[in-house]
């Protein structure tokens, strides 16, 4: 844009003028420098997200400062010698730490550990069930759920993305007995409770068969709940249940099963491995129940007959679907794709009373990873029960997707074994074994974490199971069944974001432009902007220097000149060096910038573009010459200014020495440098002197002048 006041005719090499008024001001002119830059354009930064909540270890910066979170986090850490979390990388099943050694830690989840709040923060899962206006519902849960109070209407009323599912029974409840996660509704049939719980991704509704007498109520060769809400309720083949609103999934249930409460055949087992409404023991028999979906939209239950003959079963027997609101991201398998009801454990191992073996496969979200330095990984499991009282293995494998959930078929494939921990906490009735933790560590772990990072994928499954490989050996040894918290399971993952490449570059305070070289008088300071992923980091600066060879080519063998010293910035911040030494005038050369980041990683950046520049320290040559007659003052009087220099970017004139008017350097036809023309008034009869000057593209100034004689007028 060029900015005109009164008093001024301005001309490039056309020679046309202009008349805008009397008296002259500047006229601002940008600068155009000749650049070059050979090796490629200026690449952006790797992406990494910039994490900006408050984070309680420390007060919320000053607005403007450009201090985020995860920097604040990262500084408490090492103020504390504590891990801090970044408030703002929280999700349902992630959090991330600021370490105090450097670098940061994921903690990742398959089970949600916490839930969103209306006002934005995050509320830990407490599945305990709480009174409210319309019934009992969990404290703080991920999934939308009520019960009755009792009464006639719903006994449950299960809401997803504003659809919701009804499941009522045909009778009026009793008043709930509430406790924990559970509400008991006492004799709904003789002998017969009816128990919903609250799980973290719906609920279950287990009818308990107290005693044979109850067993005997023909009510319970086929049970009927009324289904209602927004959905229309799907049997798939399997026997699993779909509600569907329209195309939407609200909830999903399972194939039913039914179990009794058999005790296990090995003894001395203590009272975590009996049946209750929760799921069935270790060595509870097991059946399926029938589902179907009559022709008024309710489900029927109809349960195996053999498992309610008193000559047959252990009472209390129970019979349950469980509904979920969404896929979870953890399911078993079982080799004769039976149901399991208890969903609370992750089950691994073969139950030879059953003769059934399980496996578990677990989907932990790497996003928070992607494009990430990964140190090191492990998958954290902790134990709740071991058939044996002497540590055995579990195996852990990369494996292929979970296909359902809770229950997924027999497998999916076991890819590559990356891990194996042992481990026991039998429930010894005299010396039992409290909880364990087992970390599946190693190389492999770590090397499967750095591909998920590299290759941008979302999410990683490993199965576990009992087998040291993939074609199942040793997963007939009884030793080895596990049962595992399924959300306790966390994959816990120590990274650190690579440096990005460095951007904006500028070489004595000009922009570095693909395609040019930019010229300059003196020695020239180097300049870029460092970015990290992990903001706030105290970054590295490195430069390379070298003189451009005649052949205007160069490579890693092109010899390297002392390059200025680099720095310490902070990541996202410029830094710039002092000027560059050792550079001669009418040479030209390339510099390119990285940096590294702190200790214990030390990870380097990429390389930067190259940057070219010369030093071009001769200030052009000006003349200016009249295209018109001397003209009295007050009327217009053109001159033209030029120069051989075909770096010149802009003339400047005036009346007074140094002159101070800007105006654009320009071509004429035939002329190999550059022009302009300009109109003015003289400022007095007599002599008068302009004075001229021409400005390079590297900021050199040369001067010239021309003397103006107007004679006065003649007498008389």
């Amino acid at each position: 844009m060029r900015l005109y006041s009164s008093g001024v005719r301005l001309s490039t090499s056309t020679g046309v003028a202009v008349a805008v008024g009397r008296s002259m001001h500047a006229v601002q002119v940008q600068k155009r420098s000749v650049r070059r830059l050979m090796a490629g354009g200026l690449a952006a930064a790797l992406g990494a997200t910039v994490l900006a909540l408050p984070v309680s270890a420390a007060p919320p910066a000053a607005a403007g400062t450009g201090t985020t979170e995860a920097a604040r986090a990262a500084a408490a850490a090492e103020r504390t010698g504590q891990r801090v979390e970044v408030l703002s990388a929280r999700t349902e099943l992630t959090q991330v730490f600021a370490k105090p050694s450097g670098g940061f830690v994921a903690e990742t989840a398959a089970v949600p550990q916490r839930v969103r709040q209306s006002d934005g923060s995050w509320a830990d899962v407490d599945l305990t069930l709480r009174r409210d206006a319309g019934g009992f519902r969990p404290a703080v849960s991920p999934a939308d759920v009520r019960f009755s109070a009792g009464g006639r209407g719903p006994a449950t009323t299960l809401t997803s993305g504003g659809k919701s599912l009804t499941l009522a029974w045909p009778g009026e409840l009793p008043a709930p007995v509430v406790s924990g996660d559970a509400a008991t509704y006492p004799e709904v049939l003789p002998g017969v409770d009816l128990v919903l719980r609250a799980t973290h991704t719906g609920f279950t509704h287990v009818l308990t068969v107290k005693t044979p007498q109850a067993a005997a109520n023909p009510a319970l060769r086929e049970i009927r709940f009324d289904l209602g809400g927004d959905v229309r309720v799907r049997r798939d083949a399997d026997g699993s249940l779909r509600a569907l609103a329209g195309a939407a999934e609200v909830a999903r249930s399972a194939p039913a099963e039914m179990w009794d409460s058999t005790a296990t055949s090995a003894t001395g087992r203590s009272a975590a491995g009996k049946s209750s409404a929760a799921g069935p023991g270790a060595g509870a028999r097991t059946a399926p129940v029938a589902t179907a979906i009559d022709a008024a939209g309710d489900l029927v239950l109809r349960p195996t007959p053999g498992l309610l003959d008193p000559a047959r079963a252990s009472f209390p027997v129970y019979i349950d679907p469980a509904w979920s609101s969404g896929a979870s991201r953890w399911a078993y398998a079982t080799s004769d794709n039976f149901t399991n009801s208890d969903t609370t454990r992750a089950i691994v191992g073969f139950l030879p009373d059953s003769n059934r073996t399980y496996r578990s496969y677990f989907e932990f979200p790497t996003s928070t990873l992607v494009g990430k330095h990964i140190q090191s990984a492990y998958v954290r499991m902790k134990l709740d029960h071991s058939w044996s009282c002497f540590a055995t293995p579990t195996y852990m494998y990369q494996s292929a997707p979970i296909a359902t959930t809770p229950r997924t078929a027999w497998a999916p494939t076991l890819t590559t074994l990356r891990a194996s921990a042992s481990a026991s906490a039998c429930a010894s009735v005299t010396s039992p074994q409290p909880d364990a933790i087992m970390n599946f560590a190693g190389s492999n772990v770590t090397a499967a974490i750095r591909t998920q990072a590299a290759t941008g994928a979302t999410s990683i499954t490993f199965g576990f199971c009992a087998c040291s490989d993939s074609a199942g050996t040793g997963e007939g040894d009884q030793n080895r069944y596990k049962k595992f918290y399924p959300e306790e399971a966390r994959l816990v993952v120590d990274y650190d974001s690579l440096p990005g490449q460095p951007t904006g570059l500028q070489v004595g305070g000009q922009a570095c432009v693909t395609g040019d070289r930019v010229a300059l008088a003196t020695p020239p300071t180097l300049s870029a902007v460092f970015p990290d992923g992990d903001a706030g980091q105290i970054l590295q600066t490195a430069y390379e220097l070298l003189e451009i060879p005649a052949s205007g080519s160069y490579d890693s063998s092109t010899p390297r000149l002392t390059p200025p010293a680099g720095s310490a910035v902070t990541a996202g911040a410029r830094s710039t060096t002092a000027p560059v030494t050792g550079v001669l005038g009418g040479k030209a050369y390339a510099w390119r910038a990285r940096s590294t980041d702190p200790a214990p990683y030390g990870l380097l950046s990429p390389w930067s573009a190259w940057c070219e520049f010369t030093v071009d320290d001769q200030p052009p040559t000006v003349t200016v010459d009249p295209v018109t007659n001397p003209a009295p003052p007050g009327q217009f009087y053109t001159y033209k200014l030029r120069s051989p220099d075909p770096d010149v970017v802009m003339f400047r004139y005036g009346w007074t020495s140094p002159p101070t008017e800007e105006a654009e350097a320009g071509t004429t036809l035939g002329y190999p440098g550059k022009t302009v023309s300009v109109t003015l008034t003289t400022p007095a009869y007599g002599t008068n002197t302009l004075y001229v000057a021409a400005v390079d593209s590297a900021g050199n100034v040369g001067y010239g002048s021309l003397v103006v004689q107007v004679d006065p007028p003649a007498a008389g």
